[in-house]
């Protein structure tokens, strides 16, 4: 299956929904605009080229059509053809990638207190043209629908919500029907392991044992679908914790160290510093210093 693949935040943004029964002899007309359009086809057929590949998209079947690209139908519908669309905008050119080529588990940076712009790393996916269960999206869809209806103030916020639900529900059919390959569950199970016993002392023998497969080949795995080595994960894992309690806690650079696991403190502000360029302490002072300021802030505001 090949999916699109689109950078986020900013989330795509709604722009219309729309519900209609196309009579035999109907055929979606010629146009470029600037919006996705994406359509689920609950019963017949639509026939639809974008640009210079043609779908015949049947019952059950997703289309999403990309901005920018010259879309029309090519066949009129030989029977009532029921289907749904929703219109969206989204700032960037989408990417394609395979289904079985996305890393679902590989590490994303995570927001921290000091942050003044969410991070890039982060994706959406969703099916270019692909089987989808349309009767278990359609109470999203009819709510879309009827809010879109009688949109208002108080409701519109709604039906944006609605937008990102569809979206989490397609992109969590991808990963529901995808069959990674044995060694990309075996990462997986190895991630799941670590993601348990991150602050016990690091043991590939544990891995191992819980596994049955040597601990090179466990790493090797890890190393090609989520990209760290096990001790990477579990040093990954151990420092945003450490990040957490400095910036939530009074709590001593030992006193942490000890609580992600790492015995050593000396050897946990050499690994803080190598990761993030400053010492656990100049990490803690930077962010009071921020709280203060933004306390400043807000007083003279006041």
């Amino acid at each position: 299956m090949l999916c699109l693949e689109l950078a986020i935040p900013p989330l795509p943004q709604f722009v219309t929904v729309g519900h209609a029964v196309w009579a035999p002899g109907d055929r979606h007309f010629a146009r470029t605009f600037g919006v996705y359009d994406l359509l689920l086809v609950k019963r017949g057929t639509l026939y639809i080229r974008e640009k210079d590949r043609e779908y015949a998209v049947g019952p059950g079947k997703l289309l999403v059509l990309e901005a920018g690209l010259p879309h029309e139908g090519y066949r009129a519908c030989e029977e009532d053809t029921e289907i749904y669309w929703v219109h969206f905008i989204h700032e960037s050119k989408p990417a394609y990638i395979r289904r079985e080529d996305i890393s679902w588990s590989s590490l994303l940076a995570k927001g921290t207190v000091e942050d003044e712009e969410p991070s890039a790393q982060q994706r959406l996916y969703m099916p270019k043209y692909a089987t989808i269960d349309v009767e278990a999206l359609e109470p999203i869809l009819h709510e879309m629908n009827e809010i879109h209806s009688r949109l208002n103030t108080e409701n519109a916020l709604r039906l944006h919500l609605l937008l990102a639900g569809l979206l989490e529900a397609l992109q969590a059919e991808c990963i529901r029907t995808a069959q990674p390959e044995p060694a990309a569950r075996l990462a997986r199970a190895a991630a799941s392991y670590l993601d348990v016993h991150w602050r016990q002392p690091f043991n590939l023998a544990g891995l191992e044992e819980e596994l049955h497969f040597q601990a090179d080949y466990i790493t090797r795995c890890m190393k090609q679908h989520i990209g760290t080595t096990p001790l990477q994960y579990v040093l990954h894992l151990r420092l945003e914790e450490a990040k957490k309690l400095l910036g939530g806690t009074v709590l001593g650079i030992s006193e942490i160290a000890e609580r992600i696991g790492i015995q050593d403190p000396n050897y946990m502000t050499r690994l803080f510093s190598t990761r993030f360029g400053l010492t656990p302490g100049a990490y803690r002072r930077r962010q009071r210093q921020r709280e203060d300021t933004a306390a400043s802030t807000e007083t003279e505001e006041v």
